[in-house]
């Protein structure tokens, strides 16, 4: 009986997607279940008789202060390898097993939470600038009609040759300037029709489209999943969405050169705004360059923003929004020598 409820409580610790670690009276890790070696992407059977410390470098400087009570540690990040920093909050238990004392310790992968919060107030200041600046581009853009349209009539009122005609035209090609910049404010008309393609023809498209315009010192490593099914696009609005972001990728390493690299995965039970999908398609783009500044990071994807300083700070802006149409989401990461942008998008049956 003693042998079947140890089985029993084994089976039920593995089944857990809590990442469970016992330590001794030694400090030295004597269980650790599948869990806690997914989180930490360790082999468990390699850290057993190893010392907590190697798992949870100063996490607390004596495990004594958890031997009468339990205590919790937030906002704890550990370094998975092939993975980064990854934010936990960690409770350690004074736990006895089989008359012999050490502590329990339960650690909670917050990371997903963390990224769901912030892109959620990320995205509502976002629509909020976003709303304000489309607000902003309607008003203007009637004034600069009525503008044009008199422009027009002055200039059929002059002969040829007259002096005023080169101000009128210089006036009548400002115009026109600036309303095709309100145009891009305003962003996309609204979506064609949706079919099915390959995201790989889409960035080999991409690709091709931007090959003439690719510094010599500049390469590129594809890094796909060939696993990934279709997903329903517009795929012109698509190829301008990557067209801009391998862009500004392409500019950011013109300066020193560097490998630019796309890379395609799947992500699992992945939840964009108030959704959760079972299946969503992650294309990164990965370039090398100087990183985006960090006093314009966290506005980024407001339209006539941008780090550049011949930049329009309209291309992020309008491929947030048609990622935006198809349910999906850019999402932004970067430090100096790497910054990524990952574009979701969710995989929806094919009926």
């Amino acid at each position: 009986m003693p042998n079947r409820k140890s089985d029993f409580c084994q089976e039920l610790l593995e089944g857990m997607v809590t990442a469970i670690v016992w330590v001794n009276q030694r400090e030295e890790i004597q269980f650790m279940n599948s869990a806690a070696g997914e989180l930490f992407q360790l082999s468990t059977s390699r850290l057993i008789q190893q010392k907590w410390t190697v798992l949870f470098p100063n996490l607390v400087d004596d495990l004594s202060q958890a031997r009468e009570k339990k205590i919790t540690i937030h906002e704890y990040s550990i370094l998975v390898a092939g993975v980064g920093t990854v934010r936990v909050s960690c409770t350690i238990s004074p736990y006895e097993i089989q008359g012999e004392f050490g502590w329990l310790f339960e650690v909670y992968n917050t990371e997903r939470h963390h990224r769901i919060v912030e892109e959620d107030e990320r995205w509502h200041q976002y629509e909020a600038g976003n709303l304000l600046v489309k607000t902003l581009a309607h008003e203007v853009k009637n004034p600069l009609a009525g503008i044009l349209g008199a422009t027009q009539l002055l200039q059929k009122r002059h002969q040829p040759g007259d002096r005023d005609l080169v101000f009128l035209e210089v006036i009548s090609k400002e115009v026109l300037r600036l309303t095709n910049l309100v145009d891009r404010m305003l962003g996309p008309k609204s979506s064609r029709e949706k079919a099915w393609h390959n995201i790989h023809e889409l960035i080999r498209y991409v690709l091709q489209v931007i090959g003439g315009e690719k510094p010599p010192n500049i390469f590129i490593k594809q890094d796909y999943d060939p696993s990934i099914p279709e997903v329903r696009i517009d795929f012109e609005a698509m190829v301008q969405a990557l067209l801009n972001l391998v862009k500004n990728a392409i500019q950011a390493m013109e300066r020193y050169g560097g490998l630019l690299t796309i890379k395609t995965r799947i992500e699992h039970k992945f939840t964009l705004g108030s959704n959760t999908y079972p299946l969503v398609a992650v294309i990164s783009i990965i370039d090398e360059g100087e990183g985006i500044p960090e006093s314009v990071f966290d506005s980024i994807f407001y339209p006539m923003v941008s780090s550049k300083q011949a930049g329009t700070g309209l291309g992020l802006s309008v491929s947030q929004n048609i990622v935006r149409n198809h349910d999906g989401l850019i999402v932004a990461e970067s430090t100096p020598g790497s910054t990524v942008f990952h574009v979701y998008l969710p995989l929806k049956k094919e009926p």
